[in-house]
């Protein structure tokens, strides 16, 4: 299962390589060329095969899980890392080409990465015991800061020394020796059977467990997430230099949230997901009540809120979505779990969209005090929503 599980991750940081070179690196990359902001904008499409990848699962789960016969999901893989590194050398090649073609080149990166990940994310609710899913999940989340760090920190380096088509060239090397490993190695054979009937949203959507997860999954990213992308703001307001948000924001991303992914896996595997929940919840409300505590103005230090949120959030935040991942495994019908697992992320998704754009007008018509109240309201709601599903009974560990 080590093995197993190792191959695993390396999928996860493949995929986030790709995530981090569209939203890190060839911003950056663009911008030095000269590209104007507000065409940059349109980079920000990008996002909706991630967020509606849920209405094309059942047909990928269908193809993938097919009726007695084995899981086609390294078939699955194969195919989509075909049209990525199509795509791709038509990005090394036209490396000059119209805003309107890059978009659509890179469309097709973003909606072959989302579609293999629906393959990953069923192959891991459905190959692995509940008792290891708090490992699966660490694979995933880690893997994903790694692969982020190397999508939005290596290539772009190569980028700039080596040039565009010697960037892309490390770009698919470093996917190529990620995905290998579990294309080569014997995976875990599904320990259920395929739905009956299919797979089906409606089938999905019509389970109890189901509805109550999109439910808790919401709360849960609304309180971790609401205020992500603002704490760089409010430090600069606070006269932060942005060399400074920079270099705290960097060890925040990788090596802490590296740790907290781990930290994460370990205790979700030692405790179960609950606590692991009610913890990432509880940081997560300390550094919203500091951050709250400076806007409002009272005479705190500035320096511990540059490190709690650039750092100590992203650990919060790894740790915790860990344990939400493994709930979603848990909470996913393994005769369709690529379906029911990706309702979940296009959950997290769209509530992390819908938050961006509320997050700004709340701070910029508010101000900060109740963009950081909100959040811990967000906090209250869903530990009380926790407590009130699970706090009778002792969960086993995920």
């Amino acid at each position: 299962m080590p093995i197993a599980l190792a191959s695993l991750g390396g999928l996860y940081v493949t995929q986030s390589v790709l995530g981090g070179f569209i939203w890190s690196a060839l911003p950056a990359v663009l911008r030095e060329r000269g590209m104007p902001l507000e065409q940059l904008g349109f980079l920000s499409l990008l996002v909706l095969p991630w967020a509606l990848k849920f209405l094309w699962s059942p047909w990928v789960e269908a193809w993938r899980r097919p009726p007695h016969a084995a899981a086609r999901t390294k078939a699955v893989i194969r195919l989509g890392g075909a049209l990525i590194l199509i795509a791709t050398l038509a990005l090394a090649v036209f490396a000059q080409m119209p805003l309107p073609w890059l978009i659509a080149t890179l469309f097709v990166i973003a909606t072959a990465t989302a579609t293999v990940d629906i393959a990953c994310d069923g192959h891991a609710v459905e190959s692995f015991p509940s008792s290891a899913y708090g490992w699966a999940n660490m694979m995933q989340v880690g893997g994903a800061y790694v692969g982020a760090a190397l999508g939005g920190g290596l290539v772009l380096v190569a980028m700039d020394r080596l040039g565009w088509s010697a960037g892309l060239g490390v770009l698919v090397l470093t996917c190529l020796a990620c995905t290998l490993p579990f294309l080569l190695l014997r995976q875990p054979e599904p320990k259920a059977p395929p739905a009956p009937n299919g797979p089906s949203l409606r089938a999905a959507l019509a389970r109890p467990r189901l509805r109550h997860g999109i439910l808790i999954t919401a709360l849960f990213v609304a309180a971790m997430k609401s205020c992500l992308g603002f704490f760089g703001p409010f430090l600069v307001d606070q006269g932060f230099t942005l060399t400074e948000v920079g270099l705290f924001g960097a060890s925040g991303s990788l090596v802490v949230g590296l740790i907290g992914a781990v930290g994460g896996g370990y205790v979700v595997a030692w405790l179960g997901t609950l606590p692991v929940l009610m913890i990432a919840l509880a940081g997560q409300a300390l550094v919203l009540a500091y951050c709250l505590g400076v806007a409002a103005g009272a005479n705190l230090p500035l320096l511990p809120l540059a490190v709690l949120t650039q750092i100590v959030s992203s650990a919060w935040l790894a740790f915790g979505f860990v344990a939400l991942y493994a709930r979603f495994m848990q909470w996913s019908d393994p005769g369709q779990a690529g379906v029911d697992f990706t309702i979940f992320q296009c959950t997290d998704a769209a509530i992390g969209m819908v938050l961006g754009f509320l997050g700004g007008q709340i701070a910029g018509y508010f101000g900060y005090s109740a963009l950081f109240a909100a959040a811990l309201a967000c906090s209250a709601l869903c530990a009380t929503g926790i407590v009130l599903s699970w706090g009778r009974a002792a969960e086993r560990p995920a």
